[in-house]
């Protein structure tokens, strides 16, 4: 890989690593003012979820597929800063319009989205009206990010998410020193102030995100408003950006049967079994495990995909195909490795991460998220390659390879919940929905494996990317196994005792046992990387001994071969 993607991929790492770790203590200070269970908890999830669904369905697709690729080209054009002050422009003004319309359907997509009690419809009715502007300042930091990035303008991009979590925490501190922990408060306690303080304060974050990022962009020359369709490309974005909204459909077709199942599952608990909403995992329990298996995703995947997709971009449009391939394969097997890894980690360890990184939720409510955690993370290597894997279609300008599979793989998902509702009780849904779309990824991928490799001339490195995965799979699940096994030890060693529905762990003892399990967990995955001479762990060890003085090693003229052989995939 080459050093520019390196150094950018490292920006974008620790930019990223910062803002999930201030994410992180967002996300406790929700879940000490909110709880994960109860209507209150589950409006919140909701109504600050539909604007993100909203921006990605109406306009995230839109840009993503399309707009690096076409900024790649324009800076190349005789015109290039008028071009781009265009696009910003039209992508500025279709948000805005956006942004309104939907504020006034507010009531109709809370119905869309949310079943269940009249509490949670009509709090999340509310939540969702305070973040709905997120949708206009989502899709700006997402346009002038990505023209930063195209200019290799990493830095702002990287860390103005930190900014926005720093305020949503103002936010929820001063909510909790001022009215405490809200899980059981009625309707009537959520009065306009309160609101404000969770809701109101997280959507003056995600406007600061966005609108920092203009201060680069200026320094850049880049100067706007300029309005004009002329020029900037359409015309060839058009069929790709069709696809991408199709893409994005299918994916909220898929969201809006995921989290009406989830909304409905407490209350149909309640009225079936007799159970306490509150001892039942619902929309709540499951977006915070799912926040949770996103932090490798965003901090590694994500970081991956955005530093290596001005590059790909850039090879495809120069035709230098092979140059892609390289970048490619070798981007897929070192995710391969990493997120296998990650993978162990929510499988043999989920409630004690859980309550290391929410330190304010009881194990109960740890129990109920520790579910869907694990059936996501078996996904997880799966959902971190398609993301690389859709980008590089769209550096080929082509929308509809990913559509096909995301219609497979979406279908899977939707019919697999709505089959698993029928069949299991409602206490096990959250479960099942992690599962669903752990398999949701994995089953397709015969699938797209076939339409990429059209794309890179029949040939995409297939050989060595499979043998890397069936590698990282094979010691994943030896270390699950060992993992599991010793696990209760582990938890008898520091005091700790966790049952079927409830136990005994503080947060010192969860460090302590996340800490002993991941040092378990990898000497085994290590080992066992060895033991099956993993290409991708030998280059690892030889890029960190590189770095570290006295443990350099020359490089032989048949060691610069071997290395031109791999990068051609011989």
């Amino acid at each position: 890989m080459s050093s520019s993607v390196g150094r950018n991929s490292l920006i974008m790492a620790s930019g990223t690593a910062a803002s999930r770790v201030t994410g992180q203590i967002r996300t406790i200070l929700l879940a000490w003012a909110l709880g994960t269970t109860g209507y209150a908890a589950n409006a919140y999830q909701a109504g600050s979820m539909i604007p993100q669904v909203i921006y990605t369905l109406v306009s995230g697709g839109i840009f993503n597929a399309v707009l690096v690729p076409q900024i790649v080209r324009t800076l190349k054009a005789k015109d290039a800063e008028t071009k781009l002050n265009k696009l910003i422009t039209l992508a500025i003004t279709m948000l805005l319009a956006v942004t309104i319309l939907m504020a006034l359907c507010t009531p109709l997509l809370t119905k869309l989205y949310v079943n269940g009690s009249p509490e949670t419809m009509a709090l999340a009715t509310s939540f969702t009206l305070w973040c709905m502007p997120q949708i206009f300042f989502y899709g700006l930091y997402t346009v002038v990010g990505q023209i930063l990035a195209a200019k290799d303008h990493f830095t702002a991009y990287a860390w103005s998410s930190v900014g926005a979590n720093i305020i949503s925490c103002i936010g929820f501190g001063t909510f909790i020193a001022l009215f405490g922990r809200a899980t059981e408060h009625p309707l009537d306690f959520w009065t306009a102030d309160k609101i404000a303080l969770t809701a109101g304060t997280w959507t003056l974050g995600v406007a600061f995100q966005a609108l920092v990022l203009f201060i680069p962009l200026t320094k850049i020359g880049l100067k706007y408003p300029i309005f004009g369709l002329r020029g900037i490309g359409l015309r060839s974005m058009g069929p790709v950006a069709a696809w991408s909204v199709g893409i994005v459909v299918i994916d909220q077709l898929a969201n809006i049967v995921i989290t009406r199942t989830s909304t409905n599952a407490p209350t149909l608990a309640q009225q079936q079994f007799g159970i306490n909403p509150l001892d039942v995992a619902g929309n709540a329990s499951y977006q915070n495990a799912y926040t949770i298996y996103m932090l490798p995703y965003s901090l590694i995947a994500v970081s991956l995909a955005t530093a290596i997709f001005p590059k790909i971009s850039r090879a495809v449009a120069d035709h230098n195909i092979a140059e892609a391939r390289i970048d490619l394969s070798q981007a897929l097997r070192n995710m391969g490795v990493i997120m296998c890894y990650f993978a162990v980690a929510f499988v043999v360890m989920p409630v004690p991460i859980i309550l290391a990184l929410l330190p304010s939720v009881s194990v109960r409510e740890a129990i109920l998220m520790a579910g869907p955690l694990v059936t996501l993370g078996v996904g997880l290597p799966f959902a971190s390659a398609y993301l690389i894997i859709q980008r590089t279609f769209y550096a080929f300008e082509d929308g509809k390879s990913p559509f096909i599979f995301m219609l497979f793989a979406m279908g899977i998902q939707a019919v697999s919940v709505i089959i698993g509702a029928k069949l299991l009780p409602p206490t096990e849904w959250t479960t099942m929905i992690g599962m669903v779309g752990a398999m949701s990824y994995i089953l397709p991928i015969p699938i797209l494996y076939a339409m990429l490799r059209k794309r890179f001339e029949n040939n995409i490195d297939g050989p060595r990317i499979a043998i890397s995965y069936l590698k990282s799979i094979g010691a994943a699940v030896a270390t699950m196994f060992i993992g599991v096994t010793v696990r209760d030890s582990v938890y008898q060693l520091v005091g700790a005792q966790i049952g079927a529905v409830d136990g005994h762990m503080n947060w010192i003892q969860a460090v302590a046992c996340a800490a002993l399990l991941a040092i378990v967990a990898f000497i085994v995955y290590v080992g066992m990387l060895r033991l099956l001479r993993s290409e991708e762990f030998k280059e690892a060890i030889a890029l960190i001994s590189s770095r570290i003085p006295g443990l350099r090693k020359p490089t032989s003229p048949n060691d610069r071969l071997e290395q031109g052989d791999a990068e051609n995939g011989e």
